[in-house]
């Protein structure tokens, strides 16, 4: 059995977090404090008790220029002696139509494990560069979280994204908790960029427990030399493949005809024609798209397999989110 979490399973999801993400106990009550809702948290049962569980955040993001309301799927946890048991997919059965229900058509997710996902249709969708320094730079500053710091973050973040897709639209409280965990639960620092006398690039890093810092974000100018690796990052669902392809075909001058398929939410399995400028529903059909294939060609993560300019590859970008 699936249902919305409440207060009698506090004890579960503290432990399932800390079994499943070996969290310091600071952040886990910080976490479920903060960033917790019992509307937004399943859980699914085995045996009468509670057993795994996960979170459906929402975010807003920029994608292809348009602002999309999106459910970041956070905190999947089974505890050990109820794994392989399908409790997760019981899940996803179960958020999708809710996330449908609050007019989400994209899910993102950031996995343990890329093909366990890609069962319920997520597909990769974004790589992020990390960054590690060895020493702290000494011009890196732990200060208060003001509306003013906040101010400064976020016009340099709003600058650095105007040329990205993809990016979340962070709110003031996006801010603060990005902060909180940053300057108060990590012990993290801020470093900024000056030129002169202006603040126009900074780099967010806090401590490992292997000795050196992690750089988690660096935008706008930076002086500093990093050491960088680039790997797979978040993965992306499409929930309303009509509502998206929709929004595409408004700035769309050529025409094609899409097949759908999508094996665990049945109103995607259509065939959709997209021409003058709409989406309408045919059944002849030039190509067929998985719907992670689709999730791909929708973020521009991948080469525009249709041919037509529809999908114009983009670089984007995700990054602390919660």
């Amino acid at each position: 059995m699936v249902r919305f979490s409440n207060e009698t399973d506090m004890v579960f999801l503290k432990h399932a977090w800390d079994v499943c993400f070996h969290d310091p106990t600071e952040f886990i009550e910080w976490n479920f404090t903060r960033n917790f809702s019992h509307d937004n948290t399943l859980i699914a049962e085995a045996e009468g008790q509670p057993a795994s569980n996960l979170q459906m955040m929402p975010h807003c993001i920029s994608l292809r220029g348009r602002k999309y309301d999106i459910n970041y799927v956070s905190g999947v946890a089974t505890l050990p002696e109820y794994r392989k048991r399908g409790l997760v997919r019981e899940l996803f059965r179960f958020a999708f139509p809710e996330m449908s229900r609050r007019k989400q058509p994209i899910s993102i997710l950031v996995p343990f494990d890329y093909p366990f996902y890609e069962k319920f249709g997520y597909k990769q969708c974004y790589e992020k560069v990390f960054r590690y320094r060895n020493q702290l730079p000494p011009e890196a500053e732990a200060p208060a979280i003001t509306s003013d710091l906040i101010g400064e973050l976020d016009r340099i973040y709003r600058f650095s994204m105007k040329d990205r897709t993809g990016y979340a639209l962070r709110s003031l409280e996006d801010w603060k908790r990005i902060l909180e965990d940053l300057l108060l639960i990590s012990r993290g620092r801020i470093v900024f960029h000056r030129s002169k006398g202006e603040k126009d690039g900074y780099a967010l890093c806090s401590p490992r427990k292997e000795g050196d810092w992690e750089f988690h974000e660096v935008l706008g100018q930076c002086d500093l030399v990093l050491r960088e690796e680039t790997k797979p990052f978040a993965m992306a669902r499409i929930l309303d493949a009509r509502r998206i392809l929709s929004d595409l075909a408004e700035g769309f001058a050529g025409s094609i005809r899409i097949k759908i398929l999508d094996d665990m939410i049945p109103e995607n399995n259509q065939t959709f024609c997209l021409a003058g400028g709409k989406v309408t529903s045919c059944r002849e059909y030039d190509m067929e798209l998985d719907i992670k294939e689709l999730a791909q060609l929708v973020f521009g993560f991948c080469e525009d397999k249709t041919g037509t300019g529809l999908f114009p590859k983009t670089d984007p970008y995700l990054n602390l989110i919660f």
